[in-house]
């Protein structure tokens, strides 16, 4: 973690500590974590996502690495939200599922902050290029809807680096899929909000897009317990509802 003048950068390395010769069934993935995330998601409603196909066709290095190794290196980038999902620690889930491949997850997140502010002023050189990633990761719900200034952060991400990029519908926040009538799981590529042209975004700048907040808002919906058995307070997830997005994100990446 570091400290830089006001701002706070949680930057939280995470990966795998075992030697290797690590235990074939979990790969370099720490069994201690792998009981604990496990123990919390038997506690609820399994998922039922099927993620969409094709997928991961705009980040062929990345599942290059995860099914041969040696190593992939992961900046997830955004807000609180993000440092819930990368609490999850879904890398060890991915460890588990691509055992020649040591993740390294680094989360450069900043509460309440987005791509318009990752922007300006070289951030993106601190936040995101110095971690030296193979793949980034831009998500959360503090992006105020502004997809040029996403569009900005992947241009500029790109200029210093040949790292593969997708970017994250957000997840939890305000949102209420039970009692929205509006809500949908599924994106209008031809629609206005937010999610619709971060998808159209994503076409246009050939990055990959992982919408956690259909698949998350579909679990809500029919899982059969109430949206606060999986929220520590009003915007956030507590350890039941980071579960629900790590294990997404690993329904993701596992590619047949």
């Amino acid at each position: 973690m570091k400290i830089a003048m006001r701002d706070v950068l949680f930057v939280s390395a995470v990966s795998a500590m075992l030697a290797d010769a690590a235990p074939a069934q979990t790969g370099y993935a720490d069994a201690v974590v792998l009981e604990r995330i496990d123990r919390l998601y038997g506690e609820i409603p399994p998922l039922d996502y099927e993620p969409p196909s094709p997928r991961c066709t705009r980040l062929p290095n990345t599942m290059r690495r995860l099914a041969e190794g040696p190593e992939l290196r992961i900046v997830m980038l955004g807000d609180s939200i993000v440092n819930d999902t990368s609490r999850s620690a879904w890398e060890h889930l991915l460890m588990r599922a691509y055992p020649k491949c040591k993740v390294t997850k680094l989360t450069s997140v900043r509460g309440s902050t987005g791509c318009w502010w990752y922007k300006d002023e070289d951030r993106v050189q601190t936040w995101v290029l110095d971690h030296q990633p193979d793949l980034v990761m831009i998500g959360g719900i503090s992006n105020r809807d502004d997809v040029d200034s996403i569009r900005e952060v992947i241009r500029q991400t790109r200029a210093g680096s040949d790292t593969e990029i997708a970017v994250m519908t957000g997840a939890f926040g305000r949102t209420d899929p039970l009692a929205d009538k509006s809500w949908s799981p599924a994106i209008d590529p031809t629609g206005d909000d937010y999610r619709a042209r971060l998808h159209r975004m994503a076409t246009e700048e050939q990055v990959e897009l992982i919408d956690l907040h259909g698949p998350w808002g579909q679990y809500i919906r029919s899982c059969g317990r109430p949206l606060a058995d999986f929220k520590r307070d009003p915007i956030h997830a507590n350890s039941h509802g980071e579960q629900v997005l790590g294990r997404i994100l690993l329904r993701y990446f596992t590619v047949d």
